[in-house]
């Protein structure tokens, strides 16, 4: 980081990412593969506070590689009022340590935690942790509440600490109060209309560092988005109904096309990746969105999340009318008891169809497996590597299961094997569970890399692809892709 920063006028307001690296990201040496994501929770947030007239700014120390050392040299030049720190499982222990460094320097700031982490067990987090609030679920208007209320404090920490009986009107947080009792507030109900929300305030963001993993675009500048929040489904896997809950809340579809154009004037994008959990959840809603696409002649591709049993032939064909080209789906077995042990409420056959439709219309497939399941042995774990090959999508990704906290599966880890409980190595690439069916966490590495050399080095496949070579933007897309797959078959030191 360069050293000779000029001190540019102070903020309010300094929102962080804390620092992960790309290899620390994958539970290995995976090169410079791209990969690196926008925190969109984060500049949502920071959208909220522009549009109130507060300064604020955003770290994202994943995509400019800083270290918390840089983090305390920026906060030193901007003399922020507030730090809020995101943080997920995986990023927690970052988090921990990097406030208590913010503390130990600048004990007069005040520091917020937010993301899935707090949201899950906030007790644990305020207890173990040295920020001075907690914000739990969704934050856009947590934050505007906080922030109101110190500004009535004269920006004075401890008298904004004092003051239990305002902090006790603001739902969705958790603090200490003066004799160092953990307080919870009542969660905050769900916001209503999406639309109402600003764009996200990506004008904060390093937007040239963002791009995909290779397999996950084919023209830039990507510009990632989320116009749903939601998903009506409880896979034992998922913690992200406990954040967006289980009622689907979007914006509408004209909103979504506006944003859309605006990226494309702003940005320059070529393509859109979506990241809502569940892009086709309400048909009507992708119908009217695709149409609004069509008619109004947006030269975009764009890829998705869906379902398989959220989709059929008319949808998919009206999508890649729209400009869809490829869709991730959450196929994670070949098994379907294994299916049925984490409530997906899906079946092989609706796995078969979804696959075969996007073959016949020309939507490439992005394929999820999960190895080490709920009641798996390696014996079963080959029958999904061999569904995987005889479905042949596009790319497939074989991730290790991970009991999140907040998910049904953590809740009940011991009915069905042992778990290490070391957050930082939550990343759904090592193995921190082991099923009762597996012997150690060795086996299940050695299963991973089965999956990955039998279902990518096949000669059918390696020649598939290049037949799909249509620009030299395909060449080193396959390159990298490459280099991430030997970070995932190679011996690892």
């Amino acid at each position: 980081m360069n050293q000779n920063i000029v001190k540019q006028k102070e903020i309010d307001v300094l929102l962080v990412q804390p620092p992960l690296s790309v290899n620390e990201r994958y539970g290995r040496d995976v090169g410079d593969v791209g990969g690196d994501l926008p925190p969109l929770g984060l500049a949502m947030l920071a959208a909220v506070i522009k549009k109130e007239n507060y300064a604020v700014e955003i770290i994202d120390s994943f995509a400019m590689n800083y270290s918390s050392k840089d983090i305390l040299r920026i906060i030193r030049f901007k003399n922020p009022k507030i730090i809020g720190i995101t943080s997920i499982t995986p990023t927690y222990h970052r988090a921990k340590q990097l406030v208590k460094e913010i503390k130990k320097e600048f004990p007069d700031i005040l520091t917020i935690i937010g993301g899935h982490h707090i949201t899950i067990m906030p007790e644990k987090v305020m207890e173990e942790c040295e920020f001075d609030l907690g914000v739990c679920g969704e934050g856009e208007i947590t934050i505007m509440e906080i922030i109101n209320l110190y500004k009535t404090k004269k920006w004075d920490l401890k008298k904004f600490l004092l003051d239990i009986k305002a902090l006790k009107k603001i739902d969705g947080i958790s603090f200490k109060d003066k004799k160092n009792k953990i307080i919870i507030n009542k969660p905050r109900k769900l916001i209503e209309d999406i639309d109402s929300l600003p764009y996200p305030a990506r004008e904060l963001l390093p937007m040239k560092k963002y791009f995909p993993l290779p397999n996950q675009y084919k023209r830039k500048p990507v510009i990632h988005m989320a116009v749903i929040r939601g998903c009506p489904y409880n896979c034992s896997f998922c913690s992200n109904n406990k954040i967006f809950g289980r009622k689907i809340r979007a914006r509408s579809p004209i909103k979504s096309v506006e944003e859309i154009k605006h990226v494309i004037k702003k940005y320059n994008a070529k393509e859109i990746s979506f990241w809502d959990d569940m892009m086709t959840v309400n048909k009507k809603w992708m119908y009217e969105f695709c149409n609004l696409l069509i008619e109004q002649k947006i030269n975009i591709t764009w890829t998705c999340y869906a379902r398989v049993d959220s989709v059929d032939e008319p949808l998919l064909r009206k999508m890649k009318q729209a400009g869809c080209w490829n869709i991730f789906f959450g196929f994670e077995s070949g098994v379907q008891e294994l299916l049925d042990n984490i409530n997906k409420k899906i079946t092989l056959k609706q796995i078969e169809i979804a696959n075969n439709l996007c073959k016949k219309i020309g939507i490439e497939v992005r394929a999820s497996f999960m190895i080490a399941l709920p009641g798996e042995t390696p014996e079963l774990a080959k029958k999904t590597i061999k569904f995987a090959k005889k479905l042949n999508p596009d790319y497939a990704q074989f991730c290790i299961t991970t009991p999140y906290p907040g998910t049904d599966l953590y809740d009940n880890v011991n009915k069905y094997g042992t778990l290490l409980e070391d957050y930082s190595k939550f990343n759904i690439w090592e193995p921190v569970f082991i099923p009762k069916g597996y012997k150690n966490a060795k086996e299940i590495k050695k299963i991973e890399k089965q999956a990955m050399r039998q279902f990518y080095l096949r000669p059918g496949y390696v020649f598939s692809r290049i037949q799909k070579i249509t620009s030299l933007e395909d060449i080193f897309r396959y390159l990298k892709g490459l280099r991430l797959l030997m970070g995932f078959i190679k011996k690892q030191k």
